[in-house]
C-alpha cells in the first residue's frame, strides 16, 4: 500500500472516530441517556460550586469577576498575547507558518461560533439558574454591576468551546508545553465561574465544547487548511514593501 493511500485511510479512520465519539455525546445529553449518564453530575457539579456564592464571601467576588465582562476582554487579551508570543518566539522563518496554524486555529473558532449563533443559538436548553431555583444568586451579593447568571439557551457554552478549541489547536499544532498548559488552565478559568454562576451546566462545557472539538480538530491534522493559509500569507509577504520586511 502506497504511502498516500495508508494517510488517506489513518485520516478516514481519524474523523469516523472522532464524529462518532461527538455524536455520541450529543446524543447523550438529549436523550433518555441524559438522565443516566450527566443529570446526576451536572446537579451535583452545580450545587457544590454554587454552595461556595455566599454574602461577603471571597469567593463570591471572584466568581462574579471572573463572570464579568471585563474578564471575557482580559481572556481575549490573553489569548491574544499567547498569539503573538508564537509568532515572535518563533525563528524568523518559520513566523508565516506560524501565522498559518494560528489562522486555521482561528477559522475554526469562528465557524464554530457561526454555528452555534445560526444553527443552535435558539435552541430552548435553561441553564441552572433558571431551572434549578432557589439557589445563590451572585447579584444579590455584589454591587455597582451585574453579571449573568441564567439563561434559556445554554448550550452549548460558547466561552468554554471558544477557548478548547484554542487549547486544542495549539497542543495539536505547537510542540509548546508551557503554553499548552496555560491554554488549558485559561480553558477552564473560562468555564469554572460559568457553572458556579448558573449560567451554564457542566454538560454545557464538556460536551458542547468536546464536540466541536471532535468534529472541527481533525480537519487540523489531515486538511491542507494551514498550508492553504500559509501560502496566502507567503503570497501577501512577497508583495509587501521592503520597509515592512525589516521588521
Amino acid at each position: 500500500m502506497s504511502s498516500s493511500a495508508s494517510r488517506l485511510r489513518r485520516s478516514i479512520l481519524l474523523l469516523i472516530v472522532c464524529n462518532t465519539l461527538a455524536a455520541f455525546l450529543l446524543v447523550s445529553n438529549f436523550t433518555g441517556l441524559y438522565d443516566i449518564l450527566w443529570s446526576g453530575l451536572d446537579t451535583g457539579i452545580f450545587r457544590g460550586l454554587n454552595a461556595t456564592v455566599t454574602p461577603d464571601g471571597a469567593m463570591t467576588h471572584f466568581w462574579a469577576w471572573t463572570n464579568s465582562k471585563t474578564f471575557d476582554q482580559a481572556t481575549f487579551v490573553l489569548m491574544l498575547l499567547i498569539c503573538i508570543y508564537l509568532v515572535l518566539s518563533a525563528k524568523r522563518e518559520d513566523r508565516i507558518e506560524v501565522m498559518a496554524k494560528l489562522g486555521a486555529i482561528t477559522f475554526l473558532i469562528l465557524l464554530a461560533l457561526l454555528i452555534s449563533k445560526r444553527i443552535i443559538g435558539e435552541f430552548y436548553h435553561p441553564s441552572p439558574g433558571l431551572a434549578l431555583q432557589p439557589y445563590n444568586n451572585i447579584n444579590d451579593y455584589i454591587s455597582g454591576y451585574t453579571v449573568k447568571t441564567s439563561t434559556d439557551n445554554s448550550f452549548p457554552g460558547d466561552h468554554a468551546m471558544t477557548s478548547a478549541l484554542f487549547a486544542g489547536g495549539v497542543i495539536l499544532l505547537f510542540n509548546r508545553p508551557y503554553v499548552a498548559i496555560l491554554s488549558v488552565l485559561l480553558m477552564i478559568f473560562v468555564s469554572l465561574p460559568r457553572l458556579a454562576g448558573g449560567g451554564h451546566w457542566f454538560t454545557d462545557v464538556i460536551i458542547g465544547g468536546g464536540a466541536a472539538c471532535l468534529f472541527l480538530l481533525p480537519w487540523l491534522k489531515i486538511s491542507p487548511l494551514v498550508s492553504w493559509i500559509e501560502r496566502a500569507l507567503q503570497w501577501a509577504w512577497d508583495r509587501a514593501p521592503a520597509s515592512l520586511k525589516r521588521f
